[in-house]
């Protein structure tokens, strides 16, 4: 028989044991936050989850305003959370510090209480992310840090080139850089590595395998007074220069050069417009692409597209001359050579002068002649108009000449013609003169 003794303690056992169990029901049950729980160190023991929200809120402006430290090599580039888009989801926070000692089997969720009973836990904040804040910000640190790539490019020196090597670019990965920084906010960090990539430039010093000297050179003059088409002159030079055409490639003038406006730096100077003299944006242009196109017959490329003036141009010999607007007319020519060229376009004091890198030939020279240039007169108008005193007359359009002309490539070897080719057959049409008359006597 089992003694009193024994039973009296079996009982006292299963008191003590419900007592227990019971005291960890009461632990557990209840809608609110258990003691000792904290959210950015704001404690939340026994609020329900709205009042929890409410004293969140009051700690919100505080959690935006945690540092947190963008680093990229060995710089450092301190922000916050709040201007990386990060903000305190005081929802979401709360529901988590509810969720203490409420997940997990009996025995995880009575530790978890009980631990916090002890020594408070620390709950992380959940944060809302915006991207588009975060990108804002980023994108103004990645204008510190970000270098563009540097092409590879060739410089005559003397009589001799040299070769610049190329460099790669820096830049920011955004997309995986927004990635890490919402982690890191999220998880409460002070700093985050941003995500670099490395930009390949468009132009290595392979590319110059073949090329070994300057194979033509052409220019014309300007008038450096004029500013504002001198500064066309340098804007349109400077896109060309340093344009590397592989064999069988095509160049465009207006793919290279773009449009001419005032956004991208052109200024208003002095254009033609049916056969008038007129300020448009972009002026100076096509004395660029004239000295071009003169530059690509010297070297023998071929021309694919080319279009002359309405008249005749200071700069270069009747039937010399190529005019452009964007998007056309365009002046394209293909390298037909075995070996890349690379253009060199630049303002000197009083030229504008175009050099094309390839490969040399040996005892080949190139000319560009002229041939049955024939000035065509103008026809006179004469146009009645009341109040002129018979027997007078007034000019008012003076009238101009026009012009025909051949141009013709020879393509010498060793002094001899070993190739004539026409390259174009111009007509400039004559301008009217218009002579104001007095009617006839009646």
């Amino acid at each position: 028989m089992v003694s009193r003794g024994l039973r009296i303690a079996a009982v006292a056992a299963v008191a003590i044991l419900s007592l227990a169990i019971g005291t960890a029901v009461a632990l557990l049950s209840g809608d609110t936050i258990h003691p000792g729980v904290l959210i950015g160190g704001v404690d939340l023991s026994g609020l329900s989850i709205e009042q929890a929200e409410s004293r969140l809120r009051l700690q919100a402006a505080e959690a935006a305003r945690a540092p947190l430290a963008l680093r990229y090599g060995g710089e450092t580039f301190d922000t916050t959370v709040g201007e990386l888009g990060g903000r305190m989801d005081v929802r979401s926070s709360a529901q988590a510090a509810c969720r203490i000692g409420r997940e997990g089997d009996f025995f995880r969720r009575i530790g978890e209480v009980i631990s916090a009973r002890r020594s408070g836990v620390e709950v992380p904040v959940v944060y809302a992310f915006s991207e588009d804040a975060a990108a804002a910000r980023l994108q103004m640190v990645a204008r510190k840090i970000e270098r563009p790539p540097a092409d590879a490019r060739l410089a005559v020196e003397g009589s001799s080139i040299r070769a610049i090597r190329e460099k790669p670019g820096i830049r920011v990965d955004l997309e995986e850089s927004l990635t890490q920084i919402a982690r890191a906010i999220n998880a409460g960090a002070n700093d985050v590595d941003l995500v670099i990539t490395t930009a390949t430039p468009k132009v290595t010093v392979a590319d110059f395998e073949g090329i070994d000297g300057v194979i033509a050179s052409y220019s014309t003059p300007y008038k450096p007074w004029q500013r504002d088409r001198t500064h066309n002159l340098r804007i349109a030079c400077s896109a060309i220069s340093g344009t590397l055409v592989k064999p069988g490639e095509v160049f465009s003038y207006n793919k290279v050069v773009g449009p001419r406006l005032r956004r991208y730096g052109f200024r208003d100077a002095p254009i033609f417009v049916h056969g008038e003299v007129e300020p448009g944006t972009g002026g100076g242009v096509c004395q660029v692409s004239t000295t071009v196109y003169n530059t690509a017959l010297l070297a023998n490329m071929e021309v694919l597209k080319r279009s002359h003036h309405s008249r005749p141009v200071v700069y270069a010999p009747v039937g010399r001359d190529a005019t452009v607007a964007y998007p056309y007319p365009d002046l394209k020519f293909r390298n037909t050579s075995e070996a890349p060229i690379y253009i060199l376009a630049w303002v000197a004091k009083r030229t504008v002068a175009v050099s094309v890198l390839g490969k040399t030939v040996a005892g080949q020279e190139i000319e560009i002649i002229t041939v049955g240039h024939k000035v065509i007169g103008f026809p006179v108008v004469e146009k009645v108009e009341e109040g002129i005193e018979p027997g007078a007359s007034i000019v008012r359009k003076s009238g101009r000449a026009g012009h025909s002309v051949s141009v013709y490539r020879l393509v010498k070897s060793g002094g001899e013609i070993v190739k004539r080719e026409l390259i174009s057959k111009d007509y400039y049409r004559p301008e009217s003169r218009v002579v104001a008359v007095p009617a006839a006597p009646m």
